[in-house]
């Protein structure tokens, strides 16, 4: 029996197929037809190594572990090259993941941490979760296009109906759409508004474990440092005791500096 609005629930999709997941999929493609290049060409993985980093960090952010992976690339022919790594890298920004014992909940922990992501259910599927990292720098045209249709609320199929499964909300439209601008922080790190945080571009804020949203550090009152590969920082206070950086250099929180992010 289904939980009261997490989806029907049922066996997990086998880890070598995928249905009619992509827009350019098609019946006939369906045989013999592999996509990928080498070396990925007619293989599968479900190991994280094949994930863009930041989408595995924000998987785990959702609470959802390796042990969910089904598939993190892969070359099913009616996938038609949509689960191939990205042009010119080694990871796909596409990923499939078991639906869990309530699968909209697990969709909508990995929508607010920015994947565009769907439960797929019979009797086009096989029982699973199918995502798209919004903050991925390479995509291919496929992912785009799905990513435009959840925009829209669809359900990133060919079709492009509206998404009934688990209906996408605002909220959540919301959340994909910062990680795809890059408004999205490494937990623990210090930033000004506008670095990858919203907020005034005096204040220093501290990224919260979410990698979303933040907490105020302090009031910049000589204004803010936007410093490359580390912490941002208050800047010093001319003829003063010193701005600083805040507490403690600005960014001593559980996650330990923003880095590149």
């Amino acid at each position: 029996m289904a939980a009261a609005g997490c989806g029907p629930v049922g066996p997990v999709l086998p880890a070598d197929h995928e249905s009619d997941d992509e827009p350019e999929a098609t019946v006939s493609s369906a045989v013999t037809t592999c996509y990928c290049p080498a070396p990925y060409t007619c293989q599968h993985s479900s190991s994280p190594s094949y994930m863009y980093p930041a989408a595995h960090d924000a998987m785990l952010r959702a609470g959802v572990t390796d042990a969910s992976l089904v598939q993190t690339f892969g070359d099913a022919a009616a996938s038609v090259g949509t689960h191939c790594p990205e042009p010119g890298v080694r990871y796909s920004a596409a990923t499939d993941f078991t639906q869990g014992s309530a699968p909209c909940s697990r969709v909508h922990a990995l929508r607010m941490q920015g994947f565009a992501a769907w439960y797929r259910v019979p009797p086009s599927f096989g029982y699973h979760i199918h995502a798209v990292y919004a903050g991925t720098p390479s995509l291919k045209q496929s992912l785009k296009d799905q990513l435009a249709s959840f925009a829209q609320g669809r359900n990133g199929l060919a079709n492009n109906a509206i998404e009934t499964v688990c209906p996408i909300t605002t909220e959540e439209k919301a959340a994909v759409a910062r990680v795809k601008a890059g408004l999205i922080c490494v937990p623990g790190g210090a930033y000004c508004g506008g670095d990858k945080v919203k907020g005034d571009a005096n204040t220093l804020y501290k990224c919260n474990a979410d990698g979303l949203t933040t907490t105020v550090i302090k009031v910049c009152t000589a204004g803010c440092s936007v410093n490359s590969g580390t912490d941002d920082s208050c800047k010093a206070v001319t003829g003063g005791s010193g701005g600083g950086s805040g507490s403690s250099g600005g960014g001593s929180g559980s996650g330990g500096g923003k880095g590149g992010g």
